[in-house]
């Protein structure tokens, strides 16, 4: 099974010269918790509402600073013709609940979450798979 079959499609994205109350006010609008970030149309990082919170507030930073300040600069990604069991080993290593989904131009095309893999995948096995990842991440 690929992830193209299990992904929801459709993914809300924010450029590397976004404030983070930008990226804030686009996530509140979308009412989503995350955002991959691009710059020259290529992935460059991934922000959570979290790493707002922890990153920034946190430390005082301002609201109109750029967002590059709370985003991961590890742009863990998968493509939408990879196997399953390949993204599910990604989440897992990198312990993560969350994965973008880019095509072979890496333009986004989706996003994958464990929630994804729970309600959509009917074999056991992937759905093991999926809950171990669960209590270990």
């Amino acid at each position: 099974m690929q992830v193209s079959e299990v992904m929801h499609e459709g993914v809300t994205t924010a450029q590397i010269d976004y404030s983070i109350k930008r990226v804030a006010s686009l996530m509140k609008k979308e009412d989503i918790g995350s955002i991959p970030i691009y710059k020259n149309q290529r992935p460059v990082g991934f922000v959570t509402d979290r790493d707002i919170v922890l990153t920034c507030v946190a430390n005082g930073h301002d609201a109109n600073e750029s967002i590059s300040l709370a985003m991961s600069r590890d742009v863990i990604f998968v493509f939408e013709d990879q196997e399953i069991s390949e993204a599910i080993k990604l989440m897992e290593t990198n312990q993560i609940s969350r994965l973008l989904v880019v095509d072979k131009g890496q333009r986004p095309v989706g996003m994958l979450t464990f929630r994804d893999l729970a309600l959509r995948v009917s074999d056991e096995h992937i759905k093991a798979e999926v809950l171990n990842g669960v209590k270990r991440g």
